[in-house]
């Protein structure tokens, strides 16, 4: 995915930093497992906080467990190990997600960085056959969302809004896959929980895609690559249109959650949302309030 989606160590305490990097190091011998050894190269912050989401809401507790680093057999690591399919769902928005991001980057960039592209896709060909074998929905929406991103950039009335979309709409769906997929510990009317994590979906969704766009701007404006700040509507004036557009989603993202009962893993998922994205989204808007204060 994008990679904004992380914890704020700093305001962490220690075991709750330990439990993250085990649900992180659990999702990556996952990925091996079910894919390859190659597919751990995939591994991100975003499907973690997916994975960390699933475990905290499911009925079951994790186990935790020590174990030596793939890459560095010297470094000890914890793993967390769960009965239910949260890691391997996880893993399948990893692959699928990284399938459709290498789709999008060899109809998006220049001829010498597809040559690179065009030898890996095997492997991620492989690996997105392996999913859609275990979780066909996933393959859809990912699929659905590159559809329809790519018909959203090629629309000349295209507007923030709507290049912001099928990102929020594919977040929205994969987190509404989860009461699907995993029994919830929550006594909630299934079909109420499966309607807040679908709008807390589209919502992260949408700001992800947003802070992406406008941490991209700058180069995205110098390469004349699509970028949705740099619309006929926003354009010359995304310092007006970045912080108000970015806090309306992340508050409505935050006040969605707020709706579900505190699962075990609350207070690192808070950690996220309260603190990580907001310092991520201070210094990517500052760089253009700065910019607009100076000119």
């Amino acid at each position: 995915m994008f990679g904004y989606v992380k914890v704020d160590r700093a305001n962490l305490l220690g075991k709750e930093y330990d439990t993250y990097k085990s649900i992180y190091c659990a999702l990556c011998k996952q990925l091996g497992k079910e894919y390859s050894v190659f597919a751990r190269f995939i591994l991100s912050y975003d499907c973690t906080f997916y994975a960390m989401l699933i475990m905290s809401l499911e009925d079951g507790d994790p186990t935790f467990y020590a174990g030596r680093c793939r890459f560095n057999p010297l470094k000890k690591c914890a793993y967390a190990k769960c009965e239910s399919k949260a890691l391997s769902l996880a893993s399948a928005l990893s692959v699928s997600s990284a399938y459709y991001k290498l789709r999008d980057n060899l109809a998006d960039s220049p001829w010498y960085k597809r040559i690179a592209y065009r030898m890996i896709q095997p492997f991620f060909a492989s690996w997105r056959r392996k999913c859609e074998k275990k979780y066909p929905r996933v393959v859809e929406i990912l699929g659905n969302m590159l559809d329809s991103q790519l018909k959203a950039e090629a629309d000349p009335a295209c507007h923030l809004d709507m290049a912001a979309d099928p990102t929020a709409k594919m977040l929205s769906e994969a987190c509404a896959l989860i009461p699907d997929e995993v029994h919830l510990k929550t006594k909630d009317d299934p079909a109420r929980v499966k309607r807040i994590l679908s709008t807390f979906g589209y919502f992260f969704g949408r700001w992800i895609y947003l802070i992406d766009a406008a941490d991209d701007y700058d180069d995205d404006k110098k390469h004349g690559a699509f970028n949705a700040f740099a619309l006929a509507d926003n354009r010359d004036d995304i310092a007006g249109h970045l912080l108000p557009t970015l806090n309306h989603a992340l508050s409505e993202a935050l006040l969605s959650y707020g709706l579900l009962e505190k699962g075990r893993f609350d207070s690192i998922i808070m950690n996220v949302l309260t603190c990580s994205c907001v310092n991520i989204q201070k210094e990517i808007v500052n760089k253009y309030t700065e910019n607009t204060a100076t000119e």
